[in-house]
């Protein structure tokens, strides 16, 4: 099953720097506080801000409700 999406350069950039904070985290590749920091100033940047129902999560809901 495939599933087409139709997203913004905000949205692939955002989906791009989420799947690769996760496999850094998973493989327990965070070095330090700073590579840590640095995550979180992606996650800002990509969702402009800190609010919980900002770009981010916009763009996860938008994505389990394809089909």
């Amino acid at each position: 099953m495939s599933i087409h999406l139709i997203i913004s350069e905000a949205e692939k950039l955002a989906i791009v720097n989420a799947l690769a904070f996760y496999n850094d985290y998973q493989a327990c590749e965070m070095e330090d506080q700073d590579c840590y920091e640095q995550w979180r100033l992606a996650f800002r940047e990509d969702n402009c801000g800190t609010e919980p129902d900002a770009l981010v999560d916009k763009l996860a809901t938008k994505v389990a409700n394809s089909n």
